[in-house]
């Protein structure tokens, strides 16, 4: 008999069938707002126009669906004990995709840790939806330290948040093993720190950083430097495209044990860059 999870999978899998009514849908809508385009058809513009309105909600629906299965297939994974997503939970930062971030990661059955990307800074909404910018979780015995990274205007990070991320590590056992998470990567391919990643790294002297993990590049990337793991992952997202073209989209599996962390990539699906 199939498990909770596996079925999970196979029920978000089904779900998404119809969409490519709907992708054949937007194709002859794009053809109609071409024709307009070239004939000056005010009754077929009115027509598209309307078609978008009534399209809108059809497309979040997709979106989920999609979303839905990915959740589905990470849920699944046994190895999983809860995932973090860090950042760009929404395209355009509007109020309709941060209800559409929310109600989709709410699948989670595990629990389920944001970060703030560049793509949700407008309107105080992330805030609205998931709570506190910069925060502190621990799972058995290892600390992780959600950081805000958008809070700078010459640097990641702004001098209040560098206070907040100072006074959070003097309460942390310096054995503790500690991973820090943001959008934003502190080292470039491993190598380039971007402008205050070494006043950030800094503020750990004398504790157990083990790892820092980030997205925003659409790279997958590992580096090891300092006795310090730094990771970047593949975006998940089927609308948007890896920088060097690696047409597989999927999720990073961290193993945290006897105070070390190692780590894999998992794809969940290849999308051929157009």
């Amino acid at each position: 008999m199939a498990s909770r999870s596996q079925e999970a999978v196979h029920q978000a899998v089904e779900a998404t069938r119809g969409s490519q009514s709907l992708v054949e849908t937007i194709t002859a809508m794009e053809r109609n707002a071409r024709q307009y385009q070239a004939l000056g058809d005010p009754a077929l513009f009115e027509l598209c126009t309307r078609g978008w309105d009534a399209l809108e909600a059809d497309l979040g629906e997709v979106v989920r669906r999609t979303m839905a299965v990915k959740i589905a297939i990470i849920e699944a994974d046994p190895r999983v004990a809860f995932s973090l997503w860090l950042g760009d939970l929404t395209d355009r930062s509007t109020a309709p995709e941060f209800d559409l971030a929310q109600a989709t990661l709410s699948l989670c059955e595990k629990p389920w840790h944001p970060v703030r990307g560049n793509h949700d800074l407008l309107g105080g909404l992330y805030e609205q939806h998931f709570g506190p910018l910069s925060y502190v979780f621990r799972h058995e015995g290892w600390v992780f330290i959600m950081l805000d990274s958008n809070g700078g205007t010459q640097t990641l990070i702004d001098e209040a948040r560098m206070a907040w991320l100072r006074e959070q590590i003097a309460t942390i056992d310096p054995a503790a093993p500690i991973v820090l998470c943001c959008h934003h990567p502190l080292l470039l391919g491993g190598v380039v720190p971007v402008a205050g990643a070494p006043e950030i790294l800094a503020l750990f002297a004398g504790h157990n950083l083990r790892a820092v993990l980030a997205g925003h590049l659409h790279l997958n990337q590992e580096h090891t430097v300092n006795g310090v793991l730094h990771t970047v992952t593949n975006c998940l997202a089927t609308n948007r495209g890896n920088l060097d073209h690696d047409p597989r989209r999927g999720y990073r599996l961290f193993h945290c044990a006897d105070g070390q962390i190692t780590t894999q990539f998992v794809p969940v699906r290849e999308i051929a860059a157009e």
